[in-house]
């Protein structure tokens, strides 16, 4: 897995960002405009920032093929990576923060926290049971209008910049996108330990322009894994 280390690093402030479907890390780094990204902004607060992209993904493509990628390989990375680098903040966005949120039940003792930023969900939380899963060999991509539609339809997106961010996004597993709620029968994002993870701090963000993480399914979120909830 490719890991980007921003800021100090002897610092006890550590946070890793984990980016959601059909993005890289490069979404923590820089603004669809170009202007520098939430992994600066950490890092000159003091945090070193952890910016990953997922196995098979963007700069981590060499470790496998995209499409044998699965939700427990990106799990994995990350546990190995929290167990290397200490105790740290996670912050996941989307089925990042699905990721994130099963990071923190397989390795509770190195998670000092967890913000979960318009999540999808864990596989506790009953989704779209109905759906057939993807197809292992099918990649995940987001057409011209789901793109305007989902990822910059709120007022404060830099239209002029659509082009740039359009060419930040990539492919996703199919493995990933079945693991959250699809009812496919994977385990890799449940989380087991509900108890365990209970004292954690924890946060759930929602969007309040989002059309793809409804108000409602962020809430079903934070309910699961008792968080407050804020929208932005």
């Amino acid at each position: 897995m490719y890991v980007q280390r921003w800021g100090p690093t002897a610092s006890s402030l550590r946070v890793v960002l984990i980016h959601g479907g059909v993005h890289t890390g490069v979404c923590w780094t820089t603004r669809p405009d170009g202007q520098p990204g939430c992994a600066q902004y950490l890092a000159e607060q003091g945090w070193t920032a952890f910016v990953v992209d997922w196995p098979g993904v963007g700069r981590s493509a060499g470790t496998g093929t995209l499409l044998q990628s699965r939700a427990e390989h990106v799990v994995s990375a990350l546990v190995a990576l929290v167990r290397d680098i200490g105790p740290t903040l996670l912050i996941g966005h989307s089925f990042g923060a699905a990721i994130a949120a099963k990071v923190m039940d397989v390795a509770p003792k190195h998670v000092t926290g967890l913000i979960s930023i318009a999540p999808a969900p864990h596989g506790n939380i009953a989704g779209d049971r109905g759906r057939a899963p993807i197809p292992s060999d099918q990649a995940i991509t987001f057409d011209e209008s789901a793109m305007l539609r989902f990822f910059c339809s709120a007022p404060r997106f830099p239209k002029d910049s659509i082009d740039q961010y359009r060419r930040s996004l990539c492919s996703m597993s199919p493995g990933v996108f079945n693991a959250a709620a699809s009812g496919n029968g994977s385990r890799d994002l449940v989380i087991e330990d509900f108890a365990g993870i209970a004292s954690i701090p924890k946060l759930v963000v929602a969007g309040d322009n989002d059309q793809l993480v409804t108000h409602e399914r962020s809430s079903a979120v934070a309910e699961s894994l008792g968080a407050p909830h804020i929208s932005v």
